[in-house]
């Protein structure tokens, strides 16, 4: 078994007395937190009214073996359809020519590329790929036209962690962690994309609770979803620095914070002893209801499994599902919160690319994998999952390594065939039905291949409404009969634009 690869893990630990959610006094600066104890309640979900019907225009083929057939790499701007699935991709950079780097790419699949109408996403060009006198960072380009406006100024505690404001399409949040003289600052900032005014919202680092070290950083929980409550309150999964590794990971205080409220949320006492580990950082849930704790002990057992925690930090139930693994937060129709990605060697839930956890029920489902209608089989490595289609949330996009080669070969193959390997495909949660739609021709971070790019793996990203798709490829299945792994290939971003895709 060839195991998925998660980008990074943050293990987290509780060091103060826990606590229920802060009192509703707001306010941010200085001001000293009260506390009060919570209820553990949860909120009654609120069905999803349906979105753009992803699925028009694309075909369930299935188990069929799709043929993967030569297709050149286009020229930046340039649009090719995909000879076996009929979709059409466009290339939108030229990371060499544009920026002298390796490299420009969607951040990852769980981050928000795209502004809320659209308007504007943001791709990232890493400093570890940059020629000489070449350019880094996060760039923004016109969510219309695909053409690079400018880069950014932020820096958030990872390339992925930046979010953008339902409401207002020129808001982009992020945690700004750095050091002014001897003292180290963590600020909520809002930055206009348009004018590169920054607000500080909330600065975490006086307001922290006693005896909590003051050395940083502050930062989010994987998959870092930002959960929208019914009020329109966002609710953050932070965990905060300074104690010495655990396990070889990076330790943290761990808390909830509503961004509205100005409030820190704080497991209790009863969630701890279940959790035997005092916590993992935490990520909300889509509905803004509570949050999400990993159970660090899943990740070397063969279960697997989170704790659901309510709206005050109260421990809520247990659901069976691997969070270490590729995952991203959703919902289905009835309005139940969601966890999706693959799961590899687990005993409950079943092994495949596409399996579904409800939060709010307990119930896994397995949609493509090895107990799946139908069968799929074991699932492909290098496996990413993308939901941040967040006004469209019942859909889950999938991008897949797999075998360089074509599914079942060992080396290359005159006339390959492809069954998920190579491919990129969206599931619904609502009929559990997977459309393939394209190959994304990419041969990075295969993991039987002598050389892995780390920065060509799939970052399938969604667009708010999910009616596009970006993704990086470094094009070396250009001609799938004869694969090219070059760790140093140029790696491009690409979009599709769904047949449901109105402009």
């Amino acid at each position: 078994m060839i195991p998925s690869r998660r980008k990074f893990i943050q293990r987290s630990l509780l060091t103060l007395p826990a606590m229920g959610a802060l009192s509703a006094c707001g306010g941010g600066g200085a001001s000293s937190p009260a506390v009060s104890s919570g209820a553990t309640t949860t909120s009654a979900a609120v069905p999803v009214v349906a979105g753009v019907d992803l699925s028009v225009g694309l075909q369930n083929y299935g188990l069929k073996a799709m043929p993967y057939s030569k297709l050149a790499k286009p020229a930046k701007g340039q649009t090719v359809t995909d000879p076996d699935f009929g979709t059409r991709i466009t290339r939108i950079t030229d990371c060499v020519a544009d920026f002298k780097n390796l490299c420009a790419a969607p951040a990852y699949p769980t981050a928000m590329a795209w502004n809320c109408d659209e308007t504007r996403f943001i791709l990232y060009a890493p400093g570890s790929t940059m020629q000489s006198g070449g350019q880094q960072g996060w760039a923004l380009y016109n969510g219309t036209t695909y053409a690079f406006i400018k880069f950014i100024d932020i820096n958030p505690g990872d390339i992925e962690q930046f979010y953008w404001d339902h409401q207002d399409p020129a808001t982009l949040y992020y945690i700004d962690n750095h050091s002014v003289g001897s003292s180290v600052v963590a600020d909520l900032t809002a930055l206009n994309v348009e004018t590169g005014v920054k607000t500080i919202e909330y600065s975490f680092m006086p307001n922290l609770p006693a005896g909590w070290p003051r050395t940083g950083p502050v930062r989010c929980g994987y998959p870092f979803a930002l959960g929208i409550n019914a009020k329109g309150e966002r609710i953050w999964g932070l965990g905060a620095g300074g104690i010495p590794n655990v396990n070889g990971q990076l330790g943290l205080n761990v808390f909830g914070f509503n961004q509205a409220t100005k409030q820190m949320v704080f497991y209790d006492t009863n969630y701890v002893a279940q959790a035997q580990a005092r916590g993992t950082t935490p990520f909300p849930l889509l509905s803004g209801q509570g949050w999400v704790a990993p159970d660090p002990a899943s990740q070397n057992s063969t279960t697997g499994r989170v704790f659901i925690l309510d709206i005050n930090g109260k421990y809520v139930r247990t659901v069976n599902f691997d969070a270490y693994e590729h995952c991203d937060t959703a919902m289905n129709a009835a309005g139940h919160d969601m966890l999706v990605g693959s799961q590899f060697n687990r005993a409950t839930g079943g092994n495949g690319n596409v399996i579904a956890a409800d939060l709010n029920t307990g119930v896994v489902q397995n949609l493509v994998g090895e107990s799946s209608t139908p069968v799929f089989g074991y699932p492909a490595t290098g496996s990413l999952t993308g939901s941040t289609a967040w006004k469209n949330p019942m859909w889950i996009a999938t991008g897949m390594t797999g075998d360089i080669y074509g599914t079942g070969n060992n080396g290359p193959t005159p006339n390959p065939t492809t069954l998920l390997d190579q491919e990129i495909m969206l599931t619904s949660l609502t009929t559990g039905a997977t459309y393939r739609f394209a190959h994304h021709r990419s041969t990075g971070n295969y993991s039987n291949a002598p050389q892995s790019n780390y920065w060509a793996q799939t970052n399938v990203t969604l667009s708010t409404s999910g009616t596009r798709i970006l993704f990086q490829s470094d094009w070396g299945n250009g001609d799938p009969s004869n694969p090219v792994l070059d760790p140093n290939a140029a790696v491009d971003t690409y979009v599709i634009e769904l047949p449901s895709y109105k402009a």
